[in-house]
């Protein structure tokens, strides 16, 4: 094989890959569910893929994933916006069909498999020898839990009675290091 042929091999074939691995990449994510309130960080794809995750990860009867990541999307608001981009670039590539295709061998987006295959992707991510992988998967988890069990309607499955009731003698801190407790306190005062 010449020079020549080689590169137009290439070209084709590289042309190929480009169109069959775009067509996987835009592959339409499934609708699951409408959220519960308006969105605050999450976009509707990435909302459809928290659904399929947290059906798959908070398996406890009566768990509500629409809620779940209804939640989660309430948490991200308070994180900083480069977190929130890295969940939200996390979700499009859980769902993204070309590296599903190269590293789990699907050709189709994550919530566009059955419950079976969902639960195999999430074993891959998990067991992955990749750090990001088993990372985002640790990631999306934890979320989906710390969410699902901060209700205190799951308190009572779990026998406990929440947090205790300091009866007012909890200590208030959150003005400590302001100036105007350090004037308070540099002038012998009762710190605010």
């Amino acid at each position: 094989m010449n020079r020549r042929s080689f590169v137009k091999k290439g070209l084709f074939g590289g042309a190929l890959l480009l169109l069959g691995g775009g067509g996987l990449a835009l592959s339409p994510t499934r609708r699951l569910a409408s959220p519960l309130r308006k969105l605050l960080v999450l976009d509707d794809r990435g909302f459809q893929v928290l659904v399929a995750v947290a059906s798959r990860v908070v398996t406890v009867d009566g768990a509500d994933p629409v809620a779940v990541a209804q939640g989660v999307d309430e948490s991200l608001s308070r994180a900083l916006p480069e977190v929130q981009q890295d969940l939200v670039g996390l979700l499009g590539l859980f769902e993204n069909a070309l590296p599903g295709l190269l590293l789990d061998g699907r050709a189709r987006p994550f919530t566009r498999l059955d419950p079976a295959a969902q639960d195999r992707v999430l074993e891959s991510w998990r067991d992955s020898r990749l750090v990001l992988r088993r990372g985002g998967y640790q990631a999306l988890r934890k979320l989906c839990l710390g969410v699902f069990y901060s209700d205190p309607r799951t308190w009572p499955a779990l026998h406990y009675a929440g947090p205790p009731d300091m009866g007012g003698f909890a200590h208030d801190d959150s003005q400590a290091g302001t100036p105007a407790w350090i004037a308070a306190r540099e002038a012998g005062k009762e710190a605010p």
